[in-house]
């Protein structure tokens, strides 16, 4: 697999540094609307609050939702043109294009209200869902396809899920409903921004292969 795939090789680059400008965007939109919206709890409430219908922060944030997803998306077909006939590398670059893709389409599209609890089963919660069951696979999926230390973070987030999973179930067994709810903030977050992480972890190891003339996946776990 040749670099370029037909691309010179400055644009591929340009393609895949996408994957870090992505995060800091996404990261950065959550930040700035969390602090505009007076009264907000990074740690009580929903991201989807801060883009939900009446927000007075919903056009700040699908605004830049949008930048975030673009670069995103071409992150992934960076990614996808990188592997060349490499299978399991082309699925995360197509898996990172649908995570864009759908969560940006729930933002726009399917806002839950403001002031008001998602419904779930809603048509909203079903995109946001799969949007991340594309990050989370595209994680699974990238422990297989790369190795290394990327390979290492590729397991360690995914499998940290499964520990906030339990921990989150155990907590509302034993604990008021209130109190599980004043923790939807912070486990969404952890979730979002360790998987952000992981995106510009990944657009970091593909640039040092890219640089190094790397022209297979063939021996780097593809």
């Amino acid at each position: 697999m040749e670099t370029t795939v037909g691309l010179p090789n400055m644009l591929q680059k340009i393609l895949l540094s996408c994957g870090i400008l992505s995060p800091l965007f996404y990261l950065g939109t959550d930040w700035l609307a969390g602090r505009l919206l007076k009264g907000y709890s990074f740690a009580a409430q929903s991201m989807s609050e801060l883009s939900a219908a009446g927000s007075p922060t919903r056009s700040l944030v699908v605004s830049l939702t949008l930048v975030a997803s673009m670069l995103m998306t071409a992150f992934g077909v960076g990614a996808w043109r990188l592997a060349g006939q490499a299978l399991l590398p082309r699925i995360v670059g197509g898996l990172l294009i649908g995570n864009a893709t759908t969560g940006f389409i729930a933002t726009l599209f399917f806002p839950t209200r403001f002031g008001e609890r998602p419904i779930f089963g809603s048509a909203g919660v079903i995109i946001m869902f799969l949007s991340v069951v594309c990050f989370v696979l595209a994680m699974v999926i990238g422990a297989a396809a790369f190795s290394s230390w990327l390979r290492i973070l590729s397991i360690g987030i995914p499998v940290s899920y499964v520990f906030l999973a339990i921990l989150r179930f155990a907590t509302a067994a034993s604990g008021p409903a209130e109190e599980t709810a004043a923790l939807i903030g912070t486990q969404e977050r952890t979730m979002v921004y360790s998987f952000l992480v992981w995106v510009m972890a990944l657009a970091i190891y593909l640039l040092l292969l890219s640089s190094r003339g790397v022209d297979s996946f063939s021996g780097v776990g593809g």
